[in-house]
This record gives C-alpha cells, structure tokens and sequence, in this order.
C-alpha cells in the first residue's frame, strides 16, 4: 500500500508540474551533470557495452507519466545512456504568446543521470509563424533560458518539414513547414549558438534551395554547431536532386561545424505522402540502403558507409520519438536496431564516435 501511495504520489506530482508556469530551476550544477552523465557512460563501457546518446528526440509531458521510469531496462539493455530530449508547449492556459514548459528539467532533476536539460523544441506553431521581437514569442524565450545558461542543448528546431504519412492521411498542413533558414529568426538561432556553444538541430529537407542556405548560415557562423536531421532521408526525390555522397562530402570537407543525426528510416520504409493529390506511394524513403524502391537490402551502399567512416566524427546517434510514435520502449527498441544497422560494416572506433563521443564534445566541449 505504502509503494502503491508513493507510485501516485510521483505521477500526480509529474503531471501537475509539468503543467507549471513557473520556472522550475535545475538543482544540479553542469559540472555535476555531467560527472554524472561520464559515470553512466564508463558504466556502459565497462559492461562491454556500445553507449549511445539520443541527440534528437522530443517527449511529451504525457509519455513521460506513460514510460518513464518503466523505460529504464530496455534503457539499460539497449545502452541507450543520456537522452536529450526537448520539451513541448504547455497546454493552453489563457495567457498570450508561447507557454514555455519546464517538465525537461524535472525529468533531469529526478532522473540527473539519464536525462540531459534540452529547450523546448521549434516545432509550434510560434514559432513556424516566425514571431518574434517580445518576451511572449518562443524564439525570445529560447534566446533568454540559453543565455542563461539553463540548457545544455536546444533540440530541434523545424525549417524545411514535409508532412509524415500520418500527417498528410489527415492533412495536417500545419506540419508542411517552410522558413526560410537565413531569415531573421534563423540567424537569431544560428547567432545564439555561435555566442553560447550551444548545439541544436534542424529539420531541414534537404532541397536544393535549403541546402544553398544551409551552406551560407555554416559559414556566416562557424562558431554554431549545428545537427541536421534524419542523414539521407529523400521524401521528394524531384526536389532533393542535389543531395548525394559526392555532394555531402564536399559539404562536411568545407563546414567543420556541420554534424547530421541518424534517426532515419529501416529499409524499404514507405513513404505515402508524394505526387498528385498524395496518393502515390515513395518506397524506402531513407538512400542509405543497397538496392531500389521496394527492394533496399539492410546492408549500406558503399558510397555512403565510406562517408560515415571518413566523416565518423561528424554524425551522432538519435532517435526521433514524439507524439503519436508507439511506446517508447518498443520504440526505442526500433530506433536501436536500425543504428546497429547501420553502423554494423563501420570500424570500431567509428562506431564509438557516432554512438556517443561526438555527442559528448558537442554536450560538454570536451574529448571523451
């Protein structure tokens, strides 16, 4: 009875202050955090374990009630160390403008060891509207809790998004996001970074005219380390004729401050949201994968496995959960199986760079 008034205590306390207008301040210092943070990691290691730090995932205040702290063994299992997941809005209260949420820094309170402070992500719609210019919009509150210091990284931010298959089935429109990337609240983001050394990431399709302003924003602030999502994800094959292996090479040769994620797709995932009126179907949907449409084999073709090893200092390990996904230990489970996938043909050392040594200098600034 006693463990049973403990266990709702913790849930009703989680889902009240996740709701919570007023700042909830972290009580752990950075460099506590990430003493912390380095014991999990080692721990790993020693174990024989590949640790992996999740650099690209959002969870809402609810799934946090649902899975956590259930999904600390499959965690523990799949080597799944730090998780650095950002935070959505809070529900509508009456008040105008962004409702920033601080239920992130509960879950890094409660949990230090696990969980790194990552901002809200730039996926409201505030923020698709690119607002600005006042302490009600998003992108001046992001600008305030990251100069101060209260994040260790910024999540991830929409740019170019094409809807998902769920989101065109119900025409959700709202997700079909188009910002410019060298507008003004982008170079706000990319200065912030520069200034704070804060990472994020971006969603940003990689077509043809975003990828020109991808190139101009990494060299106007080569200071910002920026993580683009979803490494090879081709929705549009019309519109992303630019993205290729010779192509991407040239781009990390030239932007050191250039990183991608690899929260991208199994082979042969479908994708049923292109051509006239959404009804054709885009068979493998990630170019990683040997083979055509419908025919993509779990093995890397070999101009892209050169790139990950060339370049293992440049991707990290992610895995994209959010709303509307399955249970997050099923989830997770997924999300593992495709990166050991991928990184399965890559040199030892590489796969340690991806799984979580780049993270970690982009987390804390420092080798591992």
């Amino acid at each position: 009875m006693m463990l049973l008034r403990l266990t709702l205590f913790v849930l009703l306390s989680l889902t009240t202050l996740s709701h919570a207008a007023e700042p909830i301040d972290l009580i752990h210092s950075r460099a506590e955090l990430e003493t912390l943070w380095r014991g999990r990691v080692q721990t790993m290691l020693d174990q024989g374990k590949l640790p992996k730090i999740d650099m690209e995932t959002s969870i809402q205040s609810g799934q946090v009630v649902d899975y956590i702290p259930g999904v600390f063994d499959t965690m523990d299992e799949l080597g799944v160390a730090l998780i650095a997941a950002d935070g959505y809005q809070r529900p509508k209260d009456g008040s105008d403008g962004y409702r920033w949420s601080f239920y992130i820094h509960e879950l890094v309170n409660k949990y230090p060891e696990r969980f790194i402070p990552t901002a809200n992500a730039g996926t409201n719609p505030n923020w698709a509207r690119q607002k600005g210019g006042s302490e009600k919009h998003f992108i001046d509150q992001m600008e305030r809790y990251v100069r101060a210091g209260v994040y260790a990284h910024m999540g991830e931010l929409e740019f170019r998004h094409y809807m998902s298959s769920s989101q065109c089935r119900d025409k959700r429109r709202d997700r079909n996001v188009d910002i410019p990337l060298n507008g003004k609240n982008g170079r706000r983001l990319f200065t912030l970074a520069a200034l704070t050394s804060v990472p994020f990431v971006i969603h940003l399709e990689a077509e043809d005219r975003p990828l020109e302003e991808l190139e101009e924003m990494l060299k106007d602030y080569p200071g910002a380390k920026v993580i683009v999502a979803h490494f090879a994800q081709i929705r549009h094959p019309e519109k992303q004729k630019r993205f290729t292996p010779a192509y991407v090479r040239r781009l990390l040769s030239r932007h050191a401050n250039l990183y991608f994620d690899l929260a991208n797709g199994q082979p042969n995932r479908k994708y049923r949201c292109a051509g006239k009126d959404n009804k054709a179907t885009l068979t493998g949907d990630t170019t990683l994968w040997k083979g055509g449409p419908g025919h993509q084999s779990d093995t890397l073709k070999p101009e892209w496995r050169a790139i990950l090893g060339d370049f293992s200092k440049r991707f990290v390990f992610a895995t994209d959960y959010g709303g509307g996904r399955p249970p997050l230990p099923v989830f997770l489970r997924q999300k593992v199986d495709n990166f050991r996938r991928i990184v399965r043909d890559l040199p030892e050392p590489a796969k340690h760079d991806i799984a979580y040594r780049n993270a970690w200098k982009l987390l804390t600034g420092k080798d591992w």
